[in-house]
């Protein structure tokens, strides 16, 4: 997948507000573009290599798997993303004007939230049907583009009479065609709009789901009232899905309907796509891009299974070392009956001997090799000597490494082969001269060091970034690798055999892994077919604090985040005390302070700059925000708010009367009436809370998201 096209209900899914009985609640995007890698064996009409766009489940991925009757050619001129904004629109827009309302030249449409993406794109449906156009929006920059399209009759969606705005316009005939939206009163109001014959095609799921009434008076003049579900027509009829798509890739191609305008955003930022969305402050698509692919995958990938075998024999490098002995003892309680046991200098101490003699002793089978994993020539003796018909080589465990810490600037050429060498070039030649042997596993010890870097550590940090890039080279060619990123390896490893050297982590927030959680962590990651896993146990406020030329790393940024928002919660959990001891007249002042905090702490401000009166919307809060402060106020104050009356609070004062009416403060339990233009601060979503949409207005559901459109203005029902 390249480029990914989102759509409305991607947000509702993602604040728990997209109906709860909807098969699809927790599946993120559904329209691509992107390039085949593979085709079943009856697929003819594109092939791996080929540029296609579609629709497919999980589209916001980096894989999906698609149906072949989902996907087309992409027109050489278009590019991903534009590809990416056209088949959930389109195909909408196709199906309810054209296959359900009919639509016929000379016939006049009312299209609702014609600047967004389904609107826009039935505007150019309905221009090629011959059909003339009436469109609504919310904003006037909307209102003038639509008439940038060619649509010569633009009305204000939000004005109460639009439908009157319609009449006028049509000369009290009515329209031929409504597609809608929109919800509430919109339905009765576009259903009087309807011409004898009229067709009114609701394409929103709102009232659907809520099982609202509608007027049949509207009707009585043989007019018809339709639903669109495309949710259920993409996945029961195939056969209309690719006729449909096939006809639309056909006009796409002969330029008669054009990709949407849309607004790209990285994967590594699809947050800020959802936040535009909810705002409904965008024109057309909102795209997400994704990134290339490092390694192209040229084998299959690894099998998500894992045993030790008795009848091979397992390799082990830095084998004497603190957790050679470890890995070797957990691959014999496991099973195995045969073991290389590889280092530089052998079994030349006598707790190497005592330990070869343990294992002897439970009827193994030990082989000991004298090799030095950065010499070609030793490794190559080493594979030689290892292996073959009757015990043939299992697994390869790489542990071999050698520390030579120093300032970049004191590091010299010998110094950097030295810690080099072993890791990196003694992984390098174990890979290339096992390319041809069937291993079950191919594991490699790195280090944390290599993700975050370390001071004094450039020459060990770069040898373990190696390996993690020779972990996922080796998947890509379909062979087995694992690369584990430790952090501190307690009670053998080479930190807890330097003392100082602990002592230096423990002041950076990190402790020791124990020799059980260890193995845990790699048998869990070999089960699992993992290429690469980061284990560290780390007080992430702590190391934030000593590494603070880390902070912009954006691998930490949302680790870095939640520890800002748990030092914020410490800060406010004390607000609930002072709020009971509080005087009654005096709670809602104090209250008022809490509100500030945890305000000033979702909105990177400080408290003390916050007035009571300044509605939220002019310090930028917008919907996802609303969430973190609903949580936040709950986890601080200790009361869950009513998601329907916290919605009204749009200032920290309003919030503070409502609060303290649920407390047991002197003020109302309902805050006073919000000022028009201003963003709710509450949201439906939370992790405990079951939202109940039947229990919302339009308006507030609407404003939930962001009040520049009404609610479910772009939200077909797709």
């Amino acid at each position: 997948v390249k480029a990914a096209g989102m759509n409305f209900r991607d947000v509702l899914k993602a604040l728990a507000l997209y109906p709860g009985e909807a098969p699809d609640g927790r599946i993120f995007g559904d329209e691509v573009g992107g390039i085949v890698t593979a085709v079943g064996s009856d697929v003819t009409h594109v092939r791996p290599g080929d540029r296609v766009f579609g629709l497919a489940v999980f589209g916001l991925s980096t894989q999906t798997i698609a149906r072949a009757s989902d996907v087309r050619r992409i027109p050489n001129d278009l590019s991903f993303e534009e590809a990416a904004t056209i088949p959930v629109v389109f195909m909408t827009s196709w199906h309810a004007l054209k296959n359900v309302a009919r639509l016929r030249k000379g016939e006049t449409a009312l299209i609702h939230a014609g600047a967004g993406g389904v609107g826009m794109a039935a505007v150019q449906i309905a221009h090629h049907l011959g059909a003339e156009v009436i469109a609504s929006a919310g904003s006037p920059a909307k209102r003038t583009l639509l008439q940038t399209l060619g649509v010569k009759h633009v009305i204000d969606s939000r004005r109460g009479d639009f439908a009157e705005a319609v009449m006028e316009l049509t000369d009290r005939r009515g329209v031929d065609v409504v597609l809608n939206a929109l919800a509430g009163e919109a339905i009765p109001m576009g259903l009087g709009c309807l011409a004898e014959f009229g067709r009114f095609v609701e394409i929103g799921k709102r009232d659907i789901y809520q099982n609202s009434r509608i007027p049949l008076r509207p009707l009585r003049r043989n007019a018809s009232f339709h639903v669109v579900a495309m949710d259920a027509v993409f996945a029961g009829d195939e056969s209309l899905t690719r006729e449909m798509l096939a006809e639309i890739s056909d006009l796409v191609e002969k330029r008669a309907l054009c990709p949407l305008p849309f607004r790209a955003f990285p994967a590594n930022n699809v947050g800020s796509a959802f936040r535009l969305m909810a705002s409904g402050k965008h024109i057309g698509k909102v795209v997400v891009s994704l990134p290339e692919t490092f390694v192209p995958r040229r084998g299959e990938p690894i099998a998500s299974k894992f045993e030790v075998k008795s009848d091979g024999c397992y390799l082990i490098t830095g084998a004497f070392g603190g957790f050679g002995k470890v890995i070797a003892n957990w691959l014999v309680n496991c099973g195995a009956r045969h073991l290389v046991l590889s280092s530089r200098n052998g079994a030349s101490t006598s707790e190497a001997e005592a330990f070869v003699n343990s294992l002897l002793d439970r009827k193994v089978t030990v082989q000991i090799v004298k090799a030095d994993a950065g010499s070609p020539d030793d490794i190559a003796r080493l594979l030689a000597e290892v292996g073959g018909d009757t015990r043939p080589l299992r697994g390869i465990f790489h542990l071999a490494m050698f520390i030579d810490d120093a300032p970049l600037a004191a590091l010299n050429p010998e110094r950097m082969a030295r810690v080099i060498a072993p890791k990196a070039l003694g992984a390098w030649l174990l890979h290339e001269g096992t390319r041809d042997i069937a291993l079950d596993c191919f594991v490699m010890f790195s280090s944390i060091s290599s993700i975050f870097g370390n001071p004094a550590q450039g020459n060990y940090a770069a040898a373990n970034a190696f390996l993690d890039s020779l972990a996922h080279h080796r998947q890509a060619l379909g062979l087995p690798a694992l690369s584990i990123n430790w952090g501190v390896l307690g009670g053998e490893g080479y930190v807890a055999r330097n003392e100082r050297v602990a002592e230096f982590l423990a002041k950076q927030g990190i402790s020791e892994l124990s020799p059980g959680e260890v193995l845990s962590i790699v048998e869990s990651s070999l089960r699992a077919g993992s290429a690469q896993v980061a284990a560290i146990r780390v007080d992430w406020a702590k190391w934030k604090t000593f590494f603070r030329g880390i902070q912009g790393n954006p691998l930490l940024e949302r680790i870095f985040a939640a520890v800002e928002d748990q030092d914020s919660a410490g800060v406010v959990s004390d607000w609930r005390n002072k709020i009971e001891s509080a005087a009654p007249a005096e709670k809602e002042t104090v209250i008022a302070h809490a509100v500030r905090e945890v305000v000033g702490s979702v909105l990177r401000v400080k408290p003390e700059t916050l007035r009571n009166d300044q509605p939220l919307t002019d310090l930028g809060l917008d919907s996802l925000m609303g969430v973190e402060i609903e949580n936040s106020l709950e986890a601080a104050i200790g009361v869950a708010l009513p998601p329907t009356s916290l919605m009204r609070a749009r200032t920290i004062g309003q919030i503070a009367t409502l609060i303290a009416g649920h407390v047991g403060g002197t003020a109302p339990a309902t805050a006073t009436t919000p000022t028009n233009g201003s963003m709710p601060v509450a949201q439906l979503a939370t992790s405990t809370v079951e939202v109940d949409l039947d229990a919302l207005s339009t308006e507030e559901i609407g404003r939930l998201l962001g009040d520049d459109e009404p609610l479910l203005e772009a939200t077909p029902n797709v």
